[in-house]
Formats: structure tokens, sequence, C-alpha cells
């Protein structure tokens, strides 16, 4: 009885902190989540439904029945999978009033806001390929997550999808070398860092010719590092875009290790295998051997060394993942219904969020003594 007692009280705490930030049953309402209150008292209940389905690890029948034995909710699994799909808007809701309130905290933090971008796969059971995709922003001056969004295995990954202000730099990896998404970076008054090939994006010199690969890698030795001023242009495969203005960059480029460079070219050889391509172009393997960038910041606020140095920071990103799945099972998705795996997916979010909240507010706190006084909210699993 007393862990019961200990559990409610945690999960009220819970519901009220997360009031600070979103009026649970107003959103509820608004987003058609909670309109009949039949068997589900409030949003703050049917909240609590969908992080036992989700992050607590339930089915649906078995979070069914959990809620009716703790009077939670009375209802079946068929009844819960029918307020669960239609919470999907709801729960973004909640999601995005928590990273709105991170963003908030970023905005009064001085300099530039360094952001890194990327994303990540999810496939529903016995998937082999991508049914959802998790784009997300990362801001390692707060050592957190500051945007998300899911989308259905079309939606591309680009920093179009980032919300920008004036300053910000964005870190990314070949999947955002596209002229097009870097342009409306520069156009919000950012900056980006981004690793590319040598086929990634058409590169020119200032001089309108083609950029020669070979005369750049011939030189270089092993760690060394050398940069020159290129122009992207918009045509691609398609030559959609072709006679817009072109987009001045760096072109960073660094020698590999022989080491790093072999590991790098086996990997080069068994995407070519497993694409099922039927030549693997002799400049895919020697590139192989190289890292290289292309970033808008001028070379008088960050030097060709210093690009390099912050790139590698997208290792934060590659963990904060890790975490979701690794941690917390975002990667292992029952549901193959649309409307509720989006429910699954955004429970997952909100309660990594929430975490990630209470633990910012312990590192701000000052140690202390007194026994009685707690930052972060125990997120009461057991019962959830």
């Amino acid at each position: 009885m007393q862990r019961n007692d200990s559990i409610e009280s945690d999960w009220q705490a819970l519901i009220s902190r997360l009031s600070q930030c979103v009026d649970l049953d107003t959103t509820a309402r608004a987003t058609g989540a909670l309109v009949r209150r039949r068997n589900v008292a409030d949003a703050a209940t049917l909240l609590r439904l969908a992080l036992a389905y989700g992050p607590g690890g339930m089915s649906l029948r078995s979070a069914a029945a959990w809620a009716g034995m703790n009077d939670v909710a009375s209802l079946s699994d068929v009844a819960l999978l029918k307020r669960l799909r239609g919470a999907a808007d709801w729960l973004g809701c909640i999601a995005g009033a928590l990273l709105e309130n991170v963003s908030v905290k970023s905005t009064a933090a001085t300099g530039r806001r360094l952001r890194v971008v990327d994303g990540s796969s999810i496939s529903h059971p016995g998937s082999a390929g991508t049914d959802w995709r998790l784009h997300a922003t990362y801001e390692p001056a707060l050592a957190r997550f500051t945007h998300l969004e899911i989308s259905d295995a079309r939606g591309g990954e680009g920093f179009f999808r980032v919300p920008l202000r004036q300053g910000d730099i964005v870190v990314g990896d070949r999947a955002y070398a596209r002229t097009p998404s870097l342009e409306k970076v520069v156009a919000a008054g950012g900056d980006f860092i981004v690793r590319t090939g040598w086929n990634s994006v058409r590169l020119t010199t200032p001089e309108g010719q083609r950029v020669d690969w070979n005369a750049i890698f011939e030189p270089l030795l092993p760690g060394e590092v050398c940069e020159m001023s290129v122009l992207l242009e918009h045509s691609g495969r398609t030559s959609k875009g072709r006679g817009k203005p072109l987009l001045p960059a760096r072109l960073i480029v660094k020698r590999k290790d022989e080491e790093a460079t072999q590991k790098a070219q086996k990997a080069a050889r068994r995407g070519h295998q497993r694409r099922g391509s039927k030549r693997l172009h002799p400049m895919t393997l020697t590139a192989a051997g190289f890292v290289m960038l292309l970033t808008s910041i001028p070379a008088d606020e960050l030097a060709a060394d210093e690009v390099l140095q912050t790139y590698r920071l997208r290792w934060q990103v590659e963990l904060a993942f890790k975490r979701l799945k690794s941690g917390m099972g975002i990667h292992k998705l029952p549901a193959r219904d649309e409307r509720l795996a989006r429910s699954w997916l955004t429970a997952h979010l909100i309660l990594a969020l929430m975490i990630d909240e209470a633990v910012t507010d312990v590192l701000d706190s000052p140690p202390c003594d007194d026994e009685t006084t707690h930052s972060a909210i125990a997120v009461p699993l057991e019962a959830a």
C-alpha cells in the first residue's frame, strides 16, 4: 500500500510539473483526444494510459487490465486502442510544448547556438526497411533534444525541418548536403557545417570549373588539411533548379590515416554490395580515405581545424538516439496502425523529454544535505 501511495504521489508531481508547460484538458478537447469522458475521467488519465502502452512496455490488453486493477480507468483493450488512436495529435501537442519550453531557455543563452541535426529509422516488427523516421535537433550546450519530428518513410532529411534563428550553426551528415536545404539555412541568417561526398553535391570553383578531386587528394599526407572556396550548384541528377544563383561555401578536406582509410573503404564496398550496384566507382574508394566538409562560416571566424572539431560533436546526437533505442526501446515499435504507432512513438518522446528536464534541474541545482529536497521527479514506470 505504501508503494502505491508513493507511485500516486510521484504521478501527481509529474502532472503538476507538466501542467506548467501545457493545459492537458484544454488541449485534449481542442485536438479531439478527449471529447467524451466515458471510462477515461480526464486528460491526465489518458496520458497515463498512453505512457503505460508506450514506454511502460505493456500491450493494449495488459494496459487495459492494469488500468482496471489500479482504478485508473475501466475500459477494454479495443476501447483503449480507439482512445490512443485518437490521441496522436494531442500527444504531439504535449511534446511540442515541452520542446518549446526548452527553446525558451535556450534563447536566453548568449553567443551562437550550435545545433546538431540527424535522423533515425524506426521499423515495424518484421519489417526490413524504414517505416517511420525520427528527425531530431540536439544542442550540445544543453545536452538535450530541442526539436523532434516524426515522419513516415517518405519524409526526407533536411535542414528545412529545423526552426532556425539568426546566428544558428547547424551540423549534419551527408544526407543534409543538398543545396536547397543549405540555402534555407543561410537565408535564415544561420550557417552550416555538413559532411559531403565527392558526388553528393555539384561543386565548382569561383571561376566556374568543376572541382578536381584528384588534384585535392593527391598532395595530402595523413592528417593534413586543405581548404578552398567553392560554389554549390542547384542542379542535380534531373538538373532541376539549374540557373539559380550559386551558393558560396568553403570546402575543407582532411586525409585519414591508413587504418581509418581501410575501414572506410571496407564500409564503402559493403554498402555497394548491399545496394546491388553494378559498378563501384574508383573515386568512391579514393574519397573514402578523406573527410570532406562544406561550411558557410567565414575562415576568420572559424579555422579549418575548428570546423573539423565542431563537426565531431555529431557523435552526441548519435548517443542520444542510442539512449532512446537501447534505453527506452523506441525502436521496438509493436503497432502497425499508423495513428496508434504515432501515439506509441510520441509517448516515448514525452517521457524522454521529461527525463531530460528532470536531469537538467538536478545538474543546475547546488548540492543540498536536506533529504526532503528533491529537484527531480521520479517517473512512476511501475505504474505506467
